[in-house]
């Protein structure tokens, strides 16, 4: 259970988004839907099944986005609310089977470095095979390949009819040309991830971006960090 948690949060860290608008119909406001499917290399395993039935939308109007995940069928969930213009107002959301923690006060250095897979810290480079291409969710896309500075590979297929987001904070980083629709990522330890988007849709109740704080236990990323270190949510090893 333990590395459930584990690798929820390396998902987090990998795929937390700053989404602005699509340009294929000049909206500002949708929501892109991806399935996760995830491949252990070198045999299956009952938690790697698990995270493999997990689902990730990105919602977006004007200035604000949203990243929700769910694994293990709904039973936990991360939840990841931006405002672009006020980012000091962040908040991470998780719901780990009947427990809520919302993690406060993220500044904006946190939040570049787990923003988005449009605008990483840390890519060597980006190939483009305009010649590999696959139609996802009805846009057509190409690949990109990306070599980041710590050894790790990712894939993906980006089309250019939705307009790249942009950062948070403005950094001289590599940036992809197009929004990726699909992502193979090496998460390491021998897991590739793999997002496939779905569905591709321009409205969505404006509710999904309120939080009942009431429900929540607050604290700052450094308390979770202590409470999951004692394993004080009742989590085996």
């Amino acid at each position: 259970m333990k590395k459930i948690l584990q690798f929820g949060i390396l998902l987090f860290a990998l795929l937390a988004i700053n989404t602005s608008a699509f340009s294929q119909k000049k909206i500002k406001k949708g929501v892109v839907k991806f399935k996760m499917n995830m491949d252990a290399m070198g045999g299956d395993s009952p938690e790697m099944a698990m995270l493999g039935s997990s689902s990730l939308d990105f919602y977006f109007k004007g200035s604000m986005q949203k990243m929700d995940m769910k694994m293990m069928d709904g039973m936990m969930r991360i939840q990841t609310i931006i405002p672009t213009d006020n980012p000091k107002d962040a908040a991470i959301l998780m719901d780990m089977m009947g427990q809520k923690i919302q993690i406060i006060e993220l500044d904006e250095d946190a939040l570049v470095e787990s923003n988005n897979f449009m605008n990483i810290d840390g890519i060597k480079e980006i190939a483009y095979d305009k010649d590999d291409e696959k139609e996802i969710a009805g846009y057509g896309c190409y690949a990109a390949n990306l070599k980041m500075e710590n050894g790790t590979t990712m894939k993906y297929y980006i089309t250019e009819k939705i307009q790249p987001p942009s950062s948070i904070k403005k950094k001289d980083n590599i940036a992809l040309k197009g929004y990726p629709l699909e992502m193979v990522i090496d998460a390491g330890q021998g897991v590739e991830m793999t997002f496939t988007a779905k569905e591709v849709l321009g409205e969505f109740d404006d509710k999904i971006f309120k939080i009942a704080e009431d429900e929540y236990t607050k604290m700052t990323m450094e308390e979770f960090e202590k409470q999951m270190g004692g394993l004080g949510m009742g989590l085996g090893n």
